[in-house]
């Protein structure tokens, strides 16, 4: 039996599509990946932290008496003097909404440690301990005033 060449080229493309979907279906959803060498299964883990909430920082810097400055709907805010330094931590209830307190307070500079909802202002020094134990990204704005 002879196809038309129409037909076999017709044909020739359904197998490559499937053959294409097939092998994109199977990279998605495949097993783990493999190292070059194809024989270490362990999955990679992302270095990952506990939540961070206003308690959880607050213990971190060893504040003995921290006190609250502001509370609102979608924000608090807790000053403390420690033994290593002065901090101050604002916790907020969405990423938008630290994100606003954020551009609000760049203008005045400073250095600030900054998770999904929340942020720490404090030395330089003084982050990098706080970042090495709750995570989050350090920022430093230029004081913009006259």
């Amino acid at each position: 039996m002879k196809l038309p060449l129409h037909r076999l080229r017709a044909v020739a493309a359904c197998c490559l599509t499937a053959l294409g979907v097939g092998l994109a279906v199977v990279t998605f959803w495949g097993s783990e990946p493999t190292t070059a060498g194809g024989h270490d299964h362990h999955p990679t883990v992302p270095e990952t932290h506990p939540p961070v909430d206003m308690d959880r920082i607050v213990a971190v810097t060893r504040c003995p008496r921290p006190q609250e400055q502001g509370r609102a709907a979608d924000y608090r805010q807790v000053v403390c003097q420690s033994p290593q330094g002065r901090y101050t931590i604002m916790t907020f209830t969405t990423p938008a909404g630290k994100d606003a307190w954020l551009d609000a307070a760049e203008p005045y500079g400073g250095t600030y440690l900054v998770g999904d909802r929340w942020a720490v202002v404090s030395t330089p020094a003084l982050l990098g301990e706080l970042r090495a134990e709750l995570g989050g990204e350090i920022r430093e704005h230029q004081h913009h005033g006259p």
